[in-house]
């Protein structure tokens, strides 16, 4: 019993490809506030090395599932 799939397994090649996407998306959402948000604080002169450092992961993450979503081959 998976945790994006209860009751069938873990699904097929298909399911992996579609939780790979659901979380692209998340995760491209949350960098995408985080450069805003980074850019803003920059801006102002205010200090943002707290959310560089949390756009670094969350780019980093990014770019670890493009690269799971690559390999996978749907």
């Amino acid at each position: 019993m998976g945790l994006f799939n209860p009751g069938s397994g873990t699904g097929g090649r298909a399911a992996k490809v579609q939780r790979l996407e659901m979380l692209l998306g998340f995760i491209g959402f949350f960098a995408v506030m985080a450069m805003i948000n980074t850019v803003y604080l920059e801006v102002r002169g205010e200090q943002a090395l707290g959310s560089a450092l949390l756009l670094a992961a969350l780019l980093f993450g990014l770019w670890l599932l493009w690269r799971a979503r690559r390999n996978a081959d749907v």
